[in-house]
């Protein structure tokens, strides 16, 4: 009898994210998934020319290890491995666009490293490392997208420096997906993202991280915070407010304190704004020596009464939400 309670009490796993995700990277890989928490626990480098179909394939042996109860080293803590649950549909339903590293702006907590002017410059003209449209065209055509729920979400530099955008974007537009989300600083005013607001496909999301001109230079490195404001309230006036989210980087010793904070809220307030989000600058809280400070959580308080004064949603990223609780980081 114990026998065989060990194969009856024995789990099976699974990760939504390896099911149905893809990641294409700035490495020139393709991996299954962005956790930003461990793994990958397959990369690919597409310069192997591997089809998008042998990808998928070899990313199905993982799958069966996890439902036979054996985690690959990969997945081993990672925070979205779970318990098995069944699923019929294993076509893809979530595109992360992380293959291009160009920006128009040197945020001083930008995961590319030490940006700098200089590096913009010598960005601009940088080629991309491969067409992603070849690889999301072979998606398609064999039928391994679900069309209707497909997000896609753009995580590389900005998206106007990406000399092929309106031509991705317009891909999904013609062949099914069911909404793109672009983070952009807003320094160019984009039809394309007009157009996306308007036809509800599509959300965007900007990191002004300051309420004045001032602080928005210390930070971005470029003087662009009116024209970012500007292009904000056009797609506005434009779309509508539904889906343009504005977000607040906490950066120690720049934008971390309760009178800054202030005037971005007065500014969300002006531009009717619904969902803002607060984070903190990673670079602070990648290891454990960082001790959130208490100002910190001042700012989010006042963000949570501010918020439900007004009426506007706030969000709190989950990783951010656990280190505020924990007082550090917690790889």
């Amino acid at each position: 009898m114990k026998f065989l309670n060990i194969f009856k009490n024995k789990k099976s796993y699974m990760c939504p994210l390896l099911n149905t995700n893809l990641h294409f990277t700035s490495r020139n890989t393709l991996e299954p998934c962005c956790s930003a928490n461990i793994g990958p626990v397959l990369v690919s480098s597409l310069s192997d020319k591997k089809t998008i179909k042998s990808f998928i394939k070899e990313k199905q042996k993982f799958i069966k290890m996890l439902k036979k109860g054996k985690i690959p080293d990969g997945c081993r803590n990672c925070v979205h491995l779970t318990e098995y649950k069944k699923i019929e549909n294993l076509k893809i339903d979530k595109i992360t666009l992380n293959h291009y590293t160009q920006c128009n702006c040197a945020c001083i907590y930008c995961t590319q490293g030490n940006r700098t002017i200089e590096k913009i410059k010598e960005d601009a003209n940088k080629p991309v490392l491969f067409d992603v449209l070849n690889f999301i065209n072979e998606l398609y055509d064999n039928d391994l997208i679900d069309t209707k729920k497909l997000y896609i979400d753009f995580q590389g530099g900005n998206i106007s420096c990406l000399k092929n955008y309106d031509e991705i974007i317009n891909t999904f537009l013609n062949r099914g997906v069911g909404t793109i989300y672009i983070p952009t600083n807003n320094i160019v005013y984009m039809p394309v993202i007009e157009n996306l607001l308007k036809i509800k496909k599509g959300e965007i999301c900007t990191a002004i991280d300051s309420g004045s001109r001032e602080t928005y230079l210390k930070i971005k490195q470029v003087d662009k915070f009116d024209k970012s404001v500007e292009n904000i309230k056009k797609y506005i006036e434009s779309a509508g407010n539904d889906s343009i989210i504005i977000k607040y980087i906490i950066v120690n010793g720049y934008n971390d304190n309760i009178d800054e904070f202030r005037k971005f809220i007065d500014l969300m307030i002006d531009l009717k704004i619904k969902v803002i989000v607060v984070d903190i600058d990673y670079r602070d809280i990648i290891d454990r020596s960082f001790t959130i400070p208490k100002h910190y959580y001042d700012i989010v308080e006042y963000a949570k009464d501010a918020c439900k004064k007004n009426n506007i949603d706030l969000g709190i990223p989950p990783y951010t939400k656990s280190v505020l609780e924990k007082g550090y980081s917690v790889k």
